[in-house]
């Protein structure tokens, strides 16, 4: 790596501003291994071990025939797999990979480990390697170890690459690792799971708010929803069938279409199916790799945490109503060679060949599936409406700032004289201005564009109003854009009686115990017997230099233990806090953590005050109990500070400076950015 700096041009979701950045000149290479994700994966010692085991009884079958095993290893990383294969004797291994940071990765950490001279590393996509004398390989492999899966199992192009490798890379008795792959589903009902894919009504006292039909019936996203289902509760759904095998056949071709039959265990409303897969790592089925949830896995509720394969969530066109237990349906499921998608029959329906759903209303392209569920809400709404029903009257001409907002719907409702509703997104506008017709309120709400600096309104405001939330935010105080933007519509308030809703915002912090979070920062040393430790240098080396301090984490997904109470390190009062102002906010102090425990992180969470007695919380939504499990806002992400070692303690305190709380807190209003210093000290 060289000394040499380049400009990087940044999206500041603090300011709403691309703005230059000065990185090293290899910025690109160490973000891109960073980002990689390989260390989470290389954690699971399930999948090391089952892998290792399936391609030692390959290798071990071949020399009981006298045969001499030729390995190919499609996306080394690492070269994992092919060190496993030159541990247990192959003949010859060849390992190819394109991604170019690991290439030069997997050849240090091969060469670390003294087999620089057995692995033969390709730096090609599979698909462009040619086979033959003085070509990439000598000859075809008569054994193939791989690992191309994502979540949705054929999303990173594993169809194309089998199929490839038997034509092309494999003689015809190869031994393939895994052998085959089982897809399995389970219908739900869920009004939560629902409120993640379809607009619902706005429930107010009296009054309903009610979607456009277009958005009421749009059928949403195809895209795979990946998703921690053990952390799903039977509190969260109804399960309305039993896991139903569904795909499970080889060779695969590129677009396949199952039906299979089935018996409902339960009558309800059918939203989605919950999918996962297993793989039979070796041609007998005695070695199984299970992604299962908790309720369907062998191993129940001791089953292996992964983040790299996670479970899924398929939503359905449209809803279906199952009339009563042991009713007979058809499910159908389909695929391409890269997405899944599913469609549900009752037996006289028509079994006519279901297309891959896509959004035609634009809220599934404005919005993020949390932040549907979010506007879906109907407890977080119930709390704007209260606090809003004490300053709204007829006089009421109101101004609100976010993406895809919907308050201003429930401001309108509540008799306010107008309301002029911004929104930055083509997308969000064209969300709200339906909204708008379908309640028939075009009269009383005026939707426009983000452009407010030289624009002039009929009426002067005097409610400036926000949940607030952007889509452009990553990190909850990125959210503190509200304030900014308040400031660019100065001239648009009435003057001195304009009202600024939410008021303040809290940023707190907790010291937590991660459950399995923290492995996605932590290093893996070894596994299998295989030393990895080059690898970890090297992540922590491209993490350090290009990652920021803290990153966004969906804590809900993520058992995590409460070490100490909620700290608040600042308010922000978003009435006067100035945008221009380069001023800077500290907070130091001490925070007892009077539990045992391991301190491997720190959560950060903003809090919105409505009002003296309403908040929105982006953090736990139940009084938090020292040593439990923290209750965590499903449709939030977190800040999640890692700690670089965990530490183990037991009723001690620490310095708010020190890396375990989050320690030195400094806000600059006019960057947008939060900057938390590790100070490294305790008491």
């Amino acid at each position: 790596m060289t000394n040499n700096a380049i400009l990087v041009q940044k999206f500041n979701p603090g300011t709403g501003n691309l703005e230059w950045d000065l990185q090293a000149e290899d910025y690109d290479y160490t973000q891109e291994i960073a980002r990689a994700g390989f260390a989470d994966m290389l954690h699971d010692e399930e999948r090391n071990l089952k892998y290792n085991l399936a391609l030692q009884k390959a290798l071990n079958l071949l020399k009981s025939k006298g045969k001499e095993a030729f390995v190919l290893d499609i996306g080394t990383g690492t070269g994992l797999l092919a060190m496993m294969a030159v541990k247990g004797k192959a003949s010859s291994v060849t390992a190819c990979e394109t991604f170019q940071p690991m290439v030069k990765c997997s050849s240090e950490v091969i060469a670390h480990n003294g087999f620089r001279d057995s692995i033969n590393i390709i730096p090609k996509r599979s698909t462009d390697i040619t086979v033959g004398p003085n070509k990439d390989m000598e000859q075809r492999a008569n054994v193939l170890i791989t690992e191309v899966f994502d979540t949705e199992l054929i999303g990173e192009g594993a169809i194309g690459t089998f199929n490839h490798a038997n034509q092309h890379l494999l003689t015809e008795d190869s031994i393939v690792i895994p052998a085959r792959a089982t897809i399995y589903v389970q219908l739900i009902e869920s009004e939560l799971v629902s409120s993640w894919n379809r607009s619902k009504p706005i429930q107010l006292n009296g009054q309903i708010i009610q979607p456009p039909a277009d958005v009421a019936n749009c059928p949403g996203n195809g895209a795979v929803h990946d998703i921690q289902l053990a952390q799903l509760t039977p509190e969260h759904f109804k399960a309305l069938s039993d896991p139903i095998p569904i795909f499970n056949k080889e060779p695969i071709p590129n677009d396949d279409s199952k039906t299979v039959q089935f018996t409902a265990k339960s009558s309800g409303t059918a939203h989605a199916v919950l999918m996962w897969w297993t793989l039979d790592m070796d041609t007998e089925g005695e070695i199984v790799l299970s992604c299962a949830p908790p309720w369907a896995h062998p191993e129940g509720n001791e089953l292996p945490w992964r983040d790299h394969w996670m479970q899924a969530i398929y939503y359905f066109p449209n809803d279906k109503t199952i009339k009563s237990e042991g009713e007979q349906l058809r499910l159908s499921g389909y695929h391409d060679e890269y997405s899944l998608w599913f469609g549900l029959q009752t037996e006289a329906s028509s079994s006519a060949i279901l297309p891959r759903p896509f959004c035609d209303c634009s809220v599934h392209l404005a919005v993020s599936r949390p932040r549907l569920g979010q506007l879906n809400d109907s407890e977080r709404n119930q709390k704007y409406q209260t606090a809003l029903e004490k300053v709204v009257s007829s006089d009421t001409v109101c101004l609100t700032l976010g993406d895809c907002c919907l308050l201003g719907l429930i401001v309108a409702k509540l008799g306010a004289k107008k309301v002029y509703a911004v929104e930055r997104n083509p997308h969000c506008r064209r969300v709200l201005q339906a909204w708008v017709k379908r309640n028939d309120l075009q009269e009383q709400i005026t939707v426009m564009d983000g452009d407010l600096d030289k624009r002039k309104l009929d009426l002067k405001v005097n409610l400036v109003l926000g949940e607030p939330v952007f889509e452009s935010s990553v990190l909850p105080w990125h959210n503190l854009y509200f304030a900014r933007w308040k400031n660019n519509v100065q001239h648009l308030l009435a003057d001195g009686v304009t009202r600024i809703f939410p008021g303040k915002a809290y940023l707190y912090a907790m010291a937590v115990e991660m459950k399995d979070l923290w492995k996605i920062r932590a290093p893996v040393r070894s596994t299998q017997e295989i030393d990895l430790s080059v690898f970890d240098k090297l992540i922590e080396s491209a993490i350090d230099s290009s990652d920021a301090q803290v990153e966004p984490h969906p804590l809900w997904e993520y058992p995590t233990r409460a070490l100490s109470q909620a700290v608040q390190l600042m308010m922000l009062d978003l009435t006067t806090l100035s945008g221009k102002t380069q001023e800077i906010l500290q907070v130091e102090g001490k925070v007892n953590l009077p539990v045992a425990g391991t301190l491997n992180g720190v959560a950060l969470w903003i809090d919105w005050q409505l009002d003296e007695n309403t908040r929105i919380s982006g953090g736990p939504t139940a009084p938090v109990t020292l040593s439990q499990n923290v209750q965590w806002d499903v449709h939030s992400k977190q800040a999640v500070y890692f700690t670089k070692d965990p530490v183990s303690i037991s009723n001690v305190s620490f310095l708010v400076k020190q890396d375990a709380t989050a320690a030195e807190a400094k806000h600059r209003p006019a960057s947008g950015q939060l900057q938390l210093v590790d100070s490294s000290r305790h008491e």
